[in-house]
Formats: C-alpha cells, structure tokens, sequence
C-alpha cells in the first residue's frame, strides 16, 4: 500500500519522536518551494517567454505594414497596422497580469507604442494630403527611432524574463542541494533513536532529492531527458511530475527554436515532418502543398542575397497571413528552406489558399524589381552552367498532394509525388498549382 508522505512521517513519529518532525517539517518546506519555483517557471516565465516573441512579431509588423502603406500608398494597407497595434497592446494587458514586476518596463513600451501610433496617424495625414517626402522624412527619423526604442524595451524584457527563469533553475539547484545537505545530518542523527524506520524515511528522502538535484543540474546544463523517476502517490512523485512536465515543456521549445528559420522564424524540416507523420497517423484527409519560387537564383545574381532575403521574408509574411485568413486554425505553414515553403491545409481549402497565394505574390513582387528590369519584363543573368542568359519576373509554382485522392502511407511518398509535380509546373512560364498531375490554374 502506498502512503503518503505524512502518513509515513506520522507513523515514524512514534520512534523517530523530535527528530523526525524536524526532518520531515523541513524536507516538506523544501520540496514545496522548489514545487513553487517549478510552477513558475512552466506557467509563468515560459508563458511571459512565449508572449513576448508574438510582441516584438507584432511591433515587426507593423512595421512592414508602415513601409507598405508608404510605399503603395494603399487606403486599405492601414487596416493591417492598425490590427496589429491592438494585438500589441493587447499582449501588453496580458504580460502585465501574468508578471506585475514588469510595469515599468512594460508602462515605457506603452507610451513608446502610442507616440508610435501617433507619428503614422501623421504619416497618412500627409500621405493622403499628397506630402509624401514630409511623410518619408517622418518614416526615416521619428517613426524609425520609436520603432528601434520599442525593441529594445521588447529586448530588455526578454532579457529579465530569461534571466528569472535561470535565477528560478539556479535556485531550484541550490535549494535542492541545501534540503540534501541539512535532511542528511538530521536523518543521520535521527538514526540513534529511529533505527530501521527512520533509516527506510532517509532513504527515501535522500534518494528522491538527489534526483531532483540530479534532475535540476541537468535542466540547467540544457539536458532535458534526465528525469527523476520516482514511484508512489506522495507529494515526491508528484514533484517528479512536474519536473517531467517542465523538461518536456522546455526540451519542445528548444526544438522548436533550433529547428525554426532563423530568416522567416516559421517551423523548419523536423517540425514539418513530425507534422504530416501525426496526420497520417492520424488518417486524416489532408493537401500537401510545396510553394517554391522560379527564377529566384537569377534574382540573387542581379540584385544580391540581401534583396533575395527581402523577398523570403516577405513571402513567409505573406504565406502566414494567408493561412490565417483563408484556411483553418489547425493548417500548418513551415519554411523547409531558401525559397521552399510547406502548407498543409485541409483539402477543401486548398483551392483558395493557391488562388490568393498566386494573386498576392504576382501583385507584389513587382516591388523588388528595378523599373528598367520591368519594363524590359526580364532580367540578364547566368544558367547553372554559367552561361548568359535571360530570366522572366519571377513566379511562384505551388505542387498539391491531396491524400483524399491519392493513397499516401509515408512521408517520402508525399516528398516523391510533390517533386515530381513541382518539376512539371516549373515548366510554365507563370504562376500556377499543380494539383495531383492536372493544372488547375
């Protein structure tokens, strides 16, 4: 039968008698605190984490959005902005909530954000009154200064977020050796007057906190899959489970950090693997898309890998919005890498997802040519074979898999099919879809 922990400290009472309070009394408090501190690392640091990378993705948006607004001079460019300014104040209420010793830092960003808010207000007063160059000094000076004093309060926070978490792990470390340390001596000197009972409530408490710290050392070390295995129905084994709940939390962020691009911030090649295998899995009916732009290299020759960034950047904000709007919650966007992108949406979704993908990419990628490359409709570069050669405006080419038509089992099956379309479709001198062999665009 499994007992508790005070159950267990209330029968030793009987031999152990003062001793045994005294250990228990404080093994107790130890294991609480460092409970507390797992807490708030797991539902209260890692949520502020998480909070203010959307935050510094919104400020960066908005952003985008003020230069696009300047550059096409668009009435309905503003909307995007103004969405994104109430995102951002909205993530502003919730870190404020979640972590009250942020209220100054988070009080100056506030009042940054508004004198933001308000200096493109004045920007598309004078836009729409014709004054673009008073607009465009507005943009360069005072609108680029909030903007970067904005992030570095954004950076500043994220800074004393980390570094509350690694003070909370340090602690966690410390205290842990500190219960080990004292509970040790007090069980030794129990031991005379406990003998075997307080011998077996030693051991367990011994061997549970030396875990923990075991535990706790290699969480700081960045090694989450030493965990703490310990059995029963006591407040130890409870503490060990929050201690795998907080491993697992922490070794899903890492991954997701170090697997994300770093250029476009979307889910890399482990995520969009262990995504389409949880949907087949799963047997659910699913469209495989593979979004890969034509005449890209050409374009890095011409214009430089800066402008070529410039446009990876623009097309996962582009490919991100669209998602949101026209597909479902649960689809997926992720970026494989250079100019390879991977939607997984529902197939009823699919058709309007590669509409609007094509009709926006047209539209804009008009914008990174120079007017004299437009004109002519062409740029002059050079082939894989580095010979001269002539290269349209680039298109984007977009491979459909749908597992509601065909029969897919694994992975490298999609992969397979998706080339093969994508090799067919770049044979057009357009923008297009594929879809399971047949054009549809």
């Amino acid at each position: 039968m499994s007992l508790s922990l005070r159950q267990q400290i209330f029968i030793g009472y009987i031999v152990m008698v003062l001793f045994t309070v005294i250990v228990s009394g404080y093994a107790i408090w130890g294991l609480k605190e460092l409970n507390q501190i797992t807490s708030d690392i797991i539902y209260a640091d890692l949520t502020v984490g998480e909070k203010i990378i959307k935050l510094n993705d919104c400020i960066l948006a908005q952003d985008l959005y003020e230069k696009r607004f300047l550059s096409l001079q668009q009435a309905d460019a503003e909307n995007p902005f103004w969405n994104r300014s109430r995102d951002f104040r909205s993530l502003l209420s919730e870190i404020g909530i979640a972590e009250s010793s942020l209220k100054t830092l988070l009080d100056n960003i506030n009042t940054l954000h508004e004198n933001y808010d308000q200096l493109f207000i004045k920007e598309t007063s004078l836009v729409k009154s014709g004054k673009k160059s008073e607009a465009e000094e507005i943009s360069a000076t005072s609108l680029r200064s909030s903007f970067n004093r904005i992030l570095q309060q954004i950076k500043d926070i994220d800074i004393k977020t980390k570094s509350r978490r690694n003070y909370h792990i340090n602690k966690s470390g410390y205290l842990g050796e500190k219960v080990l340390m004292i509970t040790t001596v007090l069980s030794i000197s129990s031991f005379v007057f406990g003998i075997l009972f307080a011998s077996l409530i030693t051991n367990h408490l011994t061997s549970a906190i030396n875990r923990l710290k075991a535990a706790t050392h290699s969480i700081r070390s960045g090694n989450f899959d030493n965990l703490p295995e310990i059995k029963g129905a006591d407040e130890l084994a409870d503490l060990a489970i929050s201690f795998k709940e907080m491993s697992a939390r922490l070794k899903e962020l890492e991954v997701t950090n170090l697997d994300a691009n770093p250029l476009t911030k979307l889910p890399g090649n482990l995520a969009i693997e262990k995504e389409l295998l949880t949907r087949l899995n799963d047997t659910e009916k699913f469209s495989f898309c593979l979004v890969d732009l034509d005449n890209f290299k050409a374009f890095n020759d011409r214009y430089g890998y800066a402008r070529g960034s410039d446009i990876i950047k623009w097309l996962g904000e582009v490919l991100s919005r669209i998602k949101k709007d026209f597909g479902l919650p649960h689809d997926f966007l992720g970026h494989i890498g250079g100019d390879d992108f991977v939607i997984i949406c529902s197939p009823d979704r699919v058709h309007g997802i590669c509409n609007k993908i094509i009709e926006e990419f047209d539209r804009g990628i008009v914008e990174f040519y120079e007017p004299e490359d437009l004109k002519k409709g062409f740029i002059v570069s050079v082939d894989r074979n580095d010979n001269p050669a002539i290269f349209g405006i680039m298109t984007v080419s977009i491979a459909v898999v749908n597992t509601d038509r065909t029969l897919i089992r694994e992975p490298k099956e999609v992969a397979l099919k998706v080339t093969e379309l994508k090799q067919y479709a770049k044979t057009f001198a357009k923008s297009l879809y594929i879809m399971d062999r047949r054009r549809t665009r």
